[in-house]
C-alpha cells in the first residue's frame, strides 16, 4: 500500500512583480490542483499546467511548484 502526504505549506510567486511569499495549503491533489490561502485572507485556486501550478485571486497571477509530496511503500504486515 503507497503513502502519499504533503507539506502544510508551499512558495508561491507573483507573476507580476516576481515576489514570493508562504502560502498555506488548504486542498492538494498531486499534479491537479492546489488550493492556497495567503496572508490568511487571500484565498488562490490553482491548476496544474504540466508545469507547475498556477491561478489568480485578488487581480493578479500567482503561480507555485506545489508542497513537498512524500510518498512510502508498507508491507500488508504493517
Amino acid at each position: 500500500m503507497e503513502t502519499i502526504r504533503h507539506g502544510e505549506t508551499c512558495k508561491v510567486k507573483n507573476t507580476g512583480n516576481s515576489r514570493i511569499v508562504e502560502a498555506v495549503v488548504m486542498s492538494f491533489s498531486d499534479k491537479k490542483h492546489l488550493n492556497v490561502v495567503v496572508n490568511q485572507s487571500v484565498k488562490i485556486n490553482m491548476t496544474w499546467n504540466g508545469t507547475c501550478y498556477e491561478g489568480r485571486g485578488a487581480g493578479m497571477d500567482f503561480e507555485s511548484a506545489g508542497p513537498t509530496v512524500s510518498k512510502s511503500t508498507t508491507s500488508m504486515r504493517g
